[in-house]
């Protein structure tokens, strides 16, 4: 780290250091057991540290994958300290990639030694007991109405036990189909407001004779990710599982779907999406050889810079509306800021989480990072409301009539599942299994995880 903050990050990394080596054999006495989550006495240790004079002190980690959002936590911080001067933040940017962080992150917690703000929010977290719940903070905190609900509602459904609020939201990615405006008006095509005409629009603007196709499909790493979130927004079922655990991913609705969309590999699609992960989809996408791919908003900036900026050649449009009429989309995967059980100085740590969530803070996060703020004030600021792609992810997301998928990402072999099923994708892009043997698996798996949890 750079300036004032050099200093405490290399005290930081050597202890990191010094754990790693001794087996993680340091002991603080700063244990979950031992701190037992008690805010009161946090409270009460902070509450005299100010009669002190004492500055209260807390640590915040982050992932600094680049320089810019290194030099953007570094601002926060300083400006931060500057309007609290009785609290100091201790900041460490992890650089590299997010694996990084993440090892790092469970070094010091296997060490007792976890930051007091971290924004991992995982549910072996939960299971570890490494979290303090946050709902007596939220609940008396003035600004809550601020924050999207939905977000929040997201989070909560990471503790399938009590239902606890463990990370405060800082922003959020909307699914979208990135497509063609260009390819639609030449065509006479209205863009694809019910999945008919998202089908008759990829059979269209197909012309295998111009090497264009109407779709491009995502068949190799993420694909299972990719197929189920739209399954789901074609059934319009909301729920994974039934009351009794049974797992309705293999619906007859879903089983449709996906006989349709992998259905039109090779017909519609070019043959080589067999193995496509997001740079070739991206790439297919960008080079004018398919008028429709499926991604989040990540993908923004990558499309923004191949085409120039130029919004006549591309745009993300909501998935469209199920076929029980309304519109679905997937369930927000839980993430934020997350408070540590160990924390010293609790009410300190909030005050930071909440600066980290207001309007101006959460606007310049949610602008570098390319996504929604969680603030809904910031989601309304110019940025936001005068980019197409943003505007139609902010109000996707802000609709009170969007209706929101349970997304089992509590369950914790649930990425396993994806990943195992993705051969079998290929195999029925392929033509050697059906869609419904390839979802019969796809649900013995999720019952299995789900009576496991």
């Amino acid at each position: 780290m750079m300036g004032k903050h050099k200093g405490k990050r290399t005290a930081l990394l050597s202890a990191a250091l010094l754990l790693l080596l001794a087996g993680c054999g340091g002991n603080n006495g700063g244990n979950a057991a031992s701190n037992g989550g008690n805010a009161a006495s946090a409270t009460d240790s902070g509450a005299a540290k100010a009669a002190s004079g004492e500055k209260a002190k807390i640590s915040f980690w982050a992932a600094a994958v680049t320089t810019e959002r290194n030099a953007f936590f570094e601002e926060i911080v300083k400006q931060f300290e500057q309007e609290n001067p009785d609290i100091d933040v201790d900041y460490l940017g992890v650089p590299g990639d997010l694996a990084a962080y993440e090892q790092k992150v469970n070094v010091a917690i296997s060490a007792d030694q976890a930051p007091d703000i971290m924004n991992d929010f995982k549910s072996d977290l939960l299971a570890r007991g490494v979290l303090e719940p946050l709902d007596t903070y939220y609940e008396q905190w003035a600004d809550k109405a601020l924050i999207n609900p939905e977000l929040i509602a997201s989070n909560r459904k990471l503790d399938t036990a009590e239902g606890k609020l463990y990370a405060l939201p800082y922003s959020s990615q909307t699914w979208n189909l990135w497509v063609r405006p260009d390819w639609f008006k030449e065509a006479g095509l209205a863009l694809p407001d019910t999945w008919d005409q998202f089908f008759d629009a990829v059979a269209k603007m197909t012309d295998k004779s111009k090497d264009r196709y109407g779709l491009s499909i995502r068949g190799g790493a993420g694909s299972a990710n990719t197929l189920e979130m739209l399954m789901y927004a074609y059934s319009g079922i909301t729920d994974y599982f039934t009351a009794e655990g049974k797992a309705t991913i293999n619906d007859p609705l879903n089983v449709e779907f996906v006989e349709k969309y992998l259905g039109a590999y090779n017909v519609y699609t070019p043959e080589d999406d067999l193995n496509k992960g997001w740079s070739e989809l991206a790439a297919t996408f960008q080079s004018g050889k398919a008028g429709i791919v499926v991604h989040n908003l990540g993908s923004a900036s990558s499309h923004e810079k191949a085409f120039g900026g130029d919004y006549t050649k591309f745009e993300a449009v909501p998935f469209p509306k199920s076929v029980k009429g309304y519109r679905e989309h997937p369930g927000l995967m839980p993430l934020g800021l997350t408070m540590s059980k160990s924390a010293k100085n609790k009410d300190a740590v909030w005050k930071f989480m909440t600066f980290y969530l207001s309007h101006d803070i959460n606007s310049k996060y949610g602008k570098l990072y390319g996504e929604i703020p969680a603030n809904t004030e910031a989601a309304g600021d110019e940025w936001v409301q005068g980019v197409p792609y943003m505007k139609s992810a902010s109000d996707l997301l802000n609709n009170t009539e969007t209706k929101f998928s349970d997304v089992p990402y509590y369950l914790a072999g649930y990425s396993n599942v994806q990943k195992s099923v993705e051969p079998l994708i290929q195999k029925v892009m392929a033509k050697q299994l059906t869609a419904k043997e390839m979802l019969d698996q796809w649900a013995a798996l999720l019952e299995q995880e789900k009576a496991e949890q």
